[in-house]
Formats: C-alpha cells, sequence, structure tokens
C-alpha cells in the first residue's frame, strides 16, 4: 500500500545548488519543501561594495540560471563579464591567454557575489507555487522507509516526501547519517579571500599567478556604475603562511599582494577585510542511499584554482532534475533507486575527471623541481602559439559554448 506524502521532494540547504535544483525540479512538476537554516534579507547593491565570496560562472551554468529566470533578477550590472583569462608562472616566464575570440563567443564567462546569485534563486523560488520554503530550521534527523522519506527538523515539524536532496554542503549532515564514504584529502593550504582597490583598470580579463606557494588569482568585480578598479582575490597559501598574511596591517598586506602579483594592475591601494578558507579535496564514494541523493559540495569539493566548484554543482541540479521531469512523464516514483542511479551514472564519472584534472594541474604547478618548471614554463609557451589547440581546452573549463552570430548571418 503506497503512503500518501507532504512533498515529492525535500531539499536540505539553501544555496545556490539547492535552489536551482528547486526551481527546476518545481518546472517538471514535482512538488518541494526546501530547508535552509539561513534567513534571507533583503539585499540592495551598494556602488563599490562587494562581498569576499564571489563564483566565476560559466556560459553553460548561465544559460541554465537564465533558464530557471535566475540571472535575469541579478542587479544591473553586478554580473562582471570577462572576456580574457591571463595565467602565468611565477617561477618562470611561461605564460598562457585565453580569449573568447578563441571559442567565437562574447565571454568566458562571469563573476558574480555569490549573495547575489542566492538572492536571485530565492526571489525565483519564492514565485514558484510548488516551493514551500521553509527558512531558518535545520535538520534534526531522517529515515527511509520503503516508500518515502521521514524529516524532523529543528522546530518540531515532521515532513514527508519520496526523494530526499542533500545540498547542505561540505559537511553533509545527511550524507554522514546516510554512512556514506568519503575519499578526500587536506592540501594544508588557506585560501585567502578579500576585495581589492588597484589603480588600472581590469578591462574584464581574470588572471591567475602560480606562486611556489600556490595560485593567486584576481577575479574582475563590477557594480551598477560600471567600476573596474576593484577584483576579487583568491590566494592559496600554506598554513603556516597564512595567519601571519592575515595578521598583516592593510598597508604590509598590500604591499605582499602587490609583490606576489607583479603589479600587473598597477598600485594595490586598498583592500576590504581578510576571510581565509581551509582547502581540501572531497569525493563521496556514492551519491545515493535508500531516497536519498547528494548534489554539489554533499557530493564533491574541489580545489577553488579552475573555479568550477558550483557550475559542477549546477550541472548536477540541471541533470536530475531532468531525470526526473523524464519520470514524471513516466508516471514513476522520484525516489526509485533506478532513477537516482541513472543520475549518478552521468555526473559521477564527470566530476571525477574534473577533480583529477585540476588535481593534476595543481601538483604540476605545485613543484619546485627544476625540470618540472622548465617543462612546464615551455609546455605552456608553446600552447599559448597555437589557439586551435586552446579551444579543446577552453570548451572543456566553460562548458558547451554556443558560438557568437556572425554580422553575416
Amino acid at each position: 500500500m503506497t503512503s500518501t506524502t507532504d512533498y515529492d521532494l525535500i531539499i536540505i540547504g539553501g544555496g545556490m545548488v539547492g535552489l536551482s535544483l528547486a526551481i527546476d525540479s518545481a518546472r517538471a512538476g514535482l512538488t518541494i519543501a526546501l530547508v535552509e537554516q539561513g534567513i534571507p534579507e533583503p539585499l540592495t547593491p551598494v556602488a563599490g561594495v562587494y562581498a569576499p565570496r564571489v563564483s566565476a560562472i560559466s556560459r553553460q551554468s548561465q544559460r541554465f540560471l537564465s533558464r530557471l529566470g535566475a540571472w535575469q533578477r541579478l542587479p544591473q550590472g553586478r554580473a562582471c563579464a570577462y572576456r580574457q583569462m591571463r595565467v602565468w608562472d611565477g617561477q618562470g616566464q611561461g605564460r598562457i591567454d585565453f580569449d573568447a575570440d578563441d571559442v567565437q563567443t562574447e565571454e568566458l564567462g562571469h563573476i558574480v557575489e555569490n549573495h547575489w546569485l542566492i538572492n536571485a534563486l530565492w526571489q525565483q523560488a519564492e514565485q514558484l507555487p510548488g516551493i514551500n520554503l521553509l527558512a531558518g530550521r535545520t535538520l534534526d534527523l531522517w529515515h527511509s522507509l520503503e516508500d518515502h522519506v521521514q524529516v524532523n527538523l529543528s522546530d518540531g515539524q515532521q515532513l514527508t516526501a519520496r526523494v530526499l536532496a542533500a545540498c547542505d554542503g561540505r559537511f553533509s549532515a545527511v550524507r554522514r547519517d546516510a554512512n556514506l564514504g568519503t575519499r578526500e584529502w587536506d592540501y594544508d593550504q588557506q585560501a585567502i579571500v578579500t576585495t581589492v582597490r588597484h589603480q588600472h583598470c581590469h578591462n574584464g580579463v581574470a588572471q591567475q599567478v602560480f606562486l611556489d606557494t600556490g595560485p593567486l588569482a584576481f577575479l574582475p568585480l563590477q557594480d551598477e556604475q560600471g567600476d573596474q578598479q576593484s577584483s576579487s582575490i583568491v590566494w592559496s597559501v600554506d598554513n603556516n603562511a597564512a595567519r601571519p598574511l592575515l595578521d598583516l596591517s592593510k598597508a604590509d598586506f598590500l604591499t605582499a599582494l602587490n609583490r606576489a602579483f607583479e603589479h600587473s594592475l598597477g598600485e594595490l591601494n586598498d583592500c576590504d577585510e581578510r576571510h581565509s578558507f581551509p582547502l581540501q579535496q572531497m569525493h563521496s564514494k556514492s551519491y545515493l542511499a535508500p531516497r536519498m541523493v547528494l548534489l554539489g559540495d554533499a557530493a564533491h569539493a574541489i580545489h577553488p584554482l579552475a573555479g568550477q566548484g558550483v557550475n559542477l554543482g549546477f550541472q548536477d541540479a540541471e541533470i536530475l532534475a531532468a531525470e526526473w521531469q523524464r519520470a514524471a512523464h513516466r508516471g514513476e516514483d522520484p525516489g526509485n533507486e533506478r532513477i537516482l542511479r541513472r543520475y549518478q551514472r552521468q555526473r559521477k564519472g564527470h566530476n571525477l575527471a574534473a577533480m583529477a584534472a585540476v588535481e593534476g594541474f595543481k601538483r604540476l604547478f605545485g613543484s619546485h623541481h627544476p625540470l618540472a618548471v622548465l617543462g612546464r614554463n615551455w609546455g605552456m609557451t608553446q600552447l599559448d602559439r597555437y589557439s586551435l589547440v586552446k579551444r579543446p581546452l577552453i570548451r572543456t573549463a566553460l562548458g558547451s559554448v554556443k558560438p557568437k552570430q556572425s554580422p553575416l548571418a
């Protein structure tokens, strides 16, 4: 006998991945409860004021967010398009430039502050009648039965659904309670993030230098007034070097940052408060348990050097929602193990490949051996000469991008 449930789907975690899954699943006809511990507050853009955490949104992710109706809700000017990426080796002369023209597209991607993306997705989710947003609550406990899952929340509320989706991040409580093992390792590094102001305009160029301590990225920012003299930085440094950098005065930190970045944007004249977070890599051995599925950072956490973390999560959400849409057309149970396994087959190998590529890249540039330094610098120089060879790398990093229309078309 089939029991009656409150919802088709319960999502734990109202970040970018959880919200995008909710919206796309609601469009597929599912009824959803989304549980988020935070309480969203109204945001007002302030010129020249930026949040410390940003994401590099690929063209593929932008199209997904546009289809959901969320991209259009971003404040005017807050998504900073970048047409070029400059990467060089701080221990040598090797460099490589990627340009949107190499793949015949308008831009390579956008840098967007995380809170604006979450705000846009939350606003869109509020407009859909199939989604019940439960803010200010946390998961207490959950368990799966034969044909549904039961969830108890911190406020005493009890919910039931056909399936539970864990979008609750790197330290997922849902994954832990399901006893799903992980493969993980600590890089013994911290990522220092802040916003800096610089002398020269960034002109929509993202830049990254590989130092002997790790990569340093400058990601271009923009506000509603078109500011081009602010960038978000992600500076990966060894644990023993992170605290001294965080403890420096602002002036001394800017001096150290100027030196590390080789004054590529002129003098750095100001920065916001500095924050840091540990760098770790993690992959769940399985994305599934009975009537439960993992997405985003709950399933896989990746080094930020390639900016692929949230893009992989958006792909998880899009693929899973598509599987549920097909199931709905056939009248199938969205919590059916066969449906969830189809999602896992499509995403697990792809995510592992992306993680392996980033790990290999990090190891290559993390080596101080003279032959490794010589080899990678020679390789970068050769690769930079041939746009035909660079194109597959750009397309792989950005997802499938559609060529811009020729003016003669």
